[in-house]
C-alpha cells in the first residue's frame, strides 16, 4: 500500500507541475513620470516584454508585446513623434538608465580599490 500511495503522490506532482502556469514577467510601472518609477507589477499572459518610453522630460514604464517593440507600434500607441524607447525581456529591466549611469562610478571605484588592495 505504501508503494501505491508513493506511486500515486508523484503521478499528482508531476501533473501539478506540468500543468502550472507559465512564468509572468515583472516590468515597472508608472505613466507619464518625472521621477524615477518604483511601482511594479505582474504583466498579463500575452505581455512578454518590459517597455521604457522616455518623451522629453516624462518617462512610461510598463508591460509589452515584444512584437510590438517597433518605432511604429510604440509612435501608434502612445501617438508621439519624438521619443525613445527600450524594450526588454528580464524581471524589471525597464528600470531608469539614471541609476545605472549613476552607480556605474562608484562600482568602478570599487573595483579599483579591490585591484589596488591585492596588488
Amino acid at each position: 500500500m505504501d508503494k501505491l500511495n508513493c506511486i500515486l503522490l508523484t503521478t499528482f506532482i508531476i501533473l501539478t507541475v506540468s500543468c502550472s502556469p507559465g512564468y509572468t514577467l515583472r516590468c515597472y510601472h508608472c505613466e507619464q513620470s518625472p521621477h524615477l518609477c518604483k511601482m511594479n507589477v505582474t504583466c498579463g499572459y500575452e505581455e512578454d516584454a518590459c517597455l521604457q518610453i522616455r518623451f522629453v522630460h516624462l518617462r512610461t514604464y510598463g508591460c509589452w508585446k515584444m512584437s510590438q517593440c517597433t518605432n511604429k507600434e510604440v509612435a501608434d500607441h502612445f501617438n508621439a513623434d519624438s521619443f525613445r524607447f527600450l524594450c526588454c525581456q528580464r524581471d524589471l529591466c525597464n528600470k531608469s538608465l539614471n541609476i545605472l549611469l549613476s552607480t556605474a562610478p562608484l562600482a568602478i571605484s570599487a573595483a579599483t580599490v579591490i585591484w589596488m588592495t591585492f596588488q
